[in-house]
């Protein structure tokens, strides 16, 4: 977890100092696979997740 915050600490000085632009020419693919990946695990979370574990909940009544 610390490794991860201090990631974000590092991305959000560099965006910072060389604006988005620069950001994403220093680290380009990392950049975009982590922000895919995000909404991956955000998404799958929502939409599949919750709402079988929802309807595994109604089910058992």
């Amino acid at each position: 977890m610390k490794r991860i915050r201090t990631f974000v600490r590092t991305l959000r000085e560099e965006r910072r100092a060389l604006g988005w632009k620069g950001l994403v020419r220093k680290r380009g693919w990392k950049l975009v696979v982590l922000f895919i990946v995000f909404y991956l695990v955000r998404d799958v979370v929502l939409y599949i997740v919750i709402p079988v574990g929802v309807a595994a909940g109604l089910l058992t009544r």
